[in-house]
């Protein structure tokens, strides 16, 4: 027990400290001393109006960052400098998650080292004038599944991962320590973090902003990308400038148009040459020392129109994503949207190759410099989000485009309070006869081994097998989605979702499925979800899911029931089950507490072994079973 406690001081100190801060929010901080001939002022004004004399009248100057109000017939006047100290303003949150797992057969569960998991983030900044400073400590000694050395290697531990510090002045801003930074889309450069997913690719260096005027931006930096408690090895440095020529020329634009124009650079070096293996015997590439990426951007506003058109490249960057093949990368993206009132549309098309651009060229998914953005839906619902879809940093096809119409009050349509109607629908396919990856094959390693691999040896130091720019492979995913909303009555609304999906599993998930189809599954998934208003704090919220395919686990239906009674207390329960395959049954209980700025969740469940999803980019989590306790506090 004392291992056990010990495993969740930290955690729980954080906690203590958060409820006890939060439980002086009613309490008003006292202001800052005014000075006394304002206060006078103040004073001697409220004298006047209630003997009704004359007002005198106020207006607002500045001082030291600050707006303060000034007697108009003190000219002259100028108050004292509030001091540096107390303009200092603390903020920060904290987000913390423990799990008690337990055993089940059905769902072969692992053993984990500890018998409470958890995750722990504590996030603390300081703002001052002209400076600002932040860190993060992360406490995930013991980490929850889908996190642990089996899944995520490396990510286990504690420390402070993240501290930082910035200097402003006027229309400059430098910091020094770690960030995160996004050129453009992020086709060659996007640092962020995604807790969900384990995802963290905050930059270790230095960073200048430069607004030196109205429109126009700069962006310089230099640093090593973070692995987990380490950073990879390769040294980064780029730059992005970008101009908004609206906002240089407000009055030649106007409001309905618009044009801003964006080009980046990144560079990196290359620090080690990975041993290839082929045959028994071991080789090293000639890597190139230094990878250059380019970027340029157009965006144009034109009235409801707006349109993004933008092309990334990269020099030739071998690297285990694309199996250590020469050629260059590149990618195209062209999105056009139309937004008016009660109508949206928008279309898009992306083309890439080959453009996995890795800090560390010998790691297969946690150092990615850029990121590709997938053209899917991000599916909410259970059963919708059964089979996500994961980018192809290799090359792909990708076409996406959505419509959305509001159906005005009192119309056939409408009715009474109007209808939104959704529909959407996306496509992507691979690249004609630029695949890296060659066949299954057998392949017989340095020590004799031998091992099934779709990786071909034969790719590896060539320059790939190429693609004509126009010519489409066959099909990866494809979706078709349809959601229409009904507000029936001041207190009812109900929606309808329906999802159709068509993917090829293998080549997305990188094995069969459960039970042996290694080629395409093709899903049709019913949803309706209703939302009652039962009293003036009081609402109820229930989700009916079916999904239907013949290539996998058959049936599926979810079930979900969620009363809230506002601002403090919800309820929720659900169910899913399988009825053709797995046959095993995902149940869940929930108490969520909100008070003030904390928010605990206690939940109770199965949670069935899938991919976790975010923007294309996915991680495997295992089955589960267990209690578990999150707590969210900001200030």
């Amino acid at each position: 027990m004392h291992n056990l406690s010990f495993r969740a001081a930290l955690p729980l100190l954080f906690a203590t400290f958060a409820i006890s801060a939060s439980a002086q929010d009613d309490v008003k901080s006292a202001p800052i001393a005014e000075d006394s001939s304002i206060a006078e002022a103040y004073e001697s004004n409220q004298k006047q109006h209630d003997s009704g004399s004359e007002i005198p009248t106020f207006e607002p100057r500045t001082y030291m960052g600050e707006t303060v109000m000034v007697p108009t017939d003190k000219q002259d006047y100028t108050p004292k400098n509030p001091s540096w100290w107390s303009r200092v303003r603390a903020n920060g949150a904290i987000q913390t998650e423990f799990m008690i797992p337990l055993q089940d057969k059905a769902l072969m569960t692992q053993d984990y080292d500890s018998p409470v998991l958890n995750n722990t983030y504590f996030d603390f900044t300081l703002n001052a004038p002209y400076v600002s400073a932040g860190a993060r400590f992360q406490f995930t000694k013991w980490p929850l599944p889908g996190f642990d050395e089996a899944t995520m290697p490396g990510f286990a531990g504690w420390g402070v991962p993240y501290f930082w510090i910035t200097g402003k002045y006027k229309w400059a801003q430098i910091t020094a320590g770690d960030f995160y930074e996004q050129f453009g889309s992020g086709l060659i450069l996007r640092t962020y973090q995604e807790r969900s997913l384990g995802v963290d690719g905050a930059i270790r260096g230095g960073r200048v902003k430069l607004n030196p005027g109205k429109g126009v931006y700069f962006t310089g930096l230099v640093g090593k990308e973070r692995r987990f408690w380490k950073h990879t090895p390769d040294l980064l440095w780029g730059a992005d400038a970008e101009w908004s020529l609206n906002e240089s020329f407000p009055t030649k634009f106007g409001y309905d148009y618009g044009l801003t124009l964006g080009l980046s650079y990144v560079g990196k070096h290359n620090s080690d040459n990975p041993t290839i293996y082929h045959d028994k015997n071991q080789y090293r590439l000639n890597f190139p020392t230094t990878i250059a990426a380019f970027d340029g951007r157009v965006r144009a506003r034109l009235k409801n129109f707006d349109v993004l058109a933008e092309f990334a490249t990269k020099n030739n960057d071998p690297n285990y994503v694309n199996n250590y093949i020469y050629s260059r990368g590149h990618i195209e993206l062209l999105s056009v949207s139309y937004a008016a009132k009660g109508f949206s549309a928008y279309v898009q098309a992306k083309r890439s190759e080959n453009m996995a651009f890795m800090s560390d060229q010998s790691e297969a998914t946690n150092a990615f410099i850029n990121y590709l953005p997938a053209f899917t839906n991000t599916q909410t619902y259970t059963l919708a989000a059964l089979y996500p879809y994961s980018t192809d940093y290799n090359g792909e096809w990708a076409f996406q485009a959505e419509l959305r119409y509001l159906f005005k009050r009192n119309t056939p349509l409408g009715g009474k309070y109007g209808t939104n109607v959704k529909l959407s629908a996306s496509y992507i396919s691979d690249l004609a006869n630029s695949a890296p990856l060659g066949p299954v094959r057998e392949l017989t390693g340095a020590d004799g081994t031998t091992s099934m691999s779709n990786r071909d040896p034969e790719m590896s130091g060539s320059n790939g097998m190429g693609s004509a720019f126009w010519k489409i492979g066959g099909l990866r995913y494809a979706d078709l989605n349809f959601e229409i909303s009904k507000k029936v009555s001041r207190t009812l609304q109900f929606t309808f979702f329906y999802l159709f999906q068509k993917l090829n599993y293998a080549k997305i998930f990188g094995h069969t499925t459960e039970y042996g189809h290694n080629e395409f599954v093709t899903a049709n998934t019913f949803i309706l979800e209703g939302q009652w208003k039962m009293a003036k704090k009081t609402q109820l919220r229930a989700e009916l899911q079916y999904l239907t395919t013949k290539q996998d686990e058959k049936d599926w239906i979810s079930a979900l029931v969620e009363v809230s009674f506002a601002p403090h207390w919800m309820v929720t329960l659900s169910d899913t089950k399988n009825f053709g395959g797995s046959k095993l049954n995902y149940y869940s209980a929930m108490v969520t507490y909100v008070y003030k700025a904390n928010r605990f969740s206690l939940s109770y469940g199965r949670n069935r072994a899938g991919f976790n999803c975010s923007g294309g980019v996915c991680r495997w989590v295992p089955a589960t079973k267990g209690f578990s306790l999150t707590y969210n506090y900001a200030f």
